[in-house]
């Protein structure tokens, strides 16, 4: 297989999963009931950076200039979360997108790291 085919066929991967993570966010931050105990107030906003530094962190990886399009792409799709949350049943809080903003920067950060890392070429 050449070089490539293989760069092709990663970042078709890197893309799928990031469409995949997306809808898990989704799916999580808008259809699943929020429970009482699920731990101190900062644990939510934890979930919130785990969550968005998952869905940035292949892209990151694999595309060379992801910071350009996948910043605001992410940090677009985290707002549109927080403001159709009220309609779901859920709060809207700004906290929530700071978090996602953080995760957001710190996916980006990690994943050029591990792209340079991989091809210091």
């Amino acid at each position: 297989m050449s070089a490539t085919t293989q760069k092709s066929r990663l970042r078709w991967a890197a893309d799928l999963s990031m469409v995949m993570i997306a809808l898990a966010i989704a799916f999580l931050t808008l259809l699943h009931a929020p429970s009482e105990a699920a731990g101190p107030k900062w644990a939510d906003k934890a979930y919130h950076a785990i969550a968005f530094f998952a869905l940035v962190v292949p892209g990151a990886m694999v595309h060379r200039w992801a910071f350009i399009w996948l910043v605001p792409l992410a940090t677009a799709f985290g707002a549109l979360i927080e403001i159709a949350q009220p309609y779901f049943g859920r709060s809207r809080e700004i906290e929530d997108l700071y978090a996602d903003i953080a995760g957001i920067l710190a996916g980006i950060i990690v994943g050029t790291l591990i792209r340079i890392w991989r091809n210091p070429a």
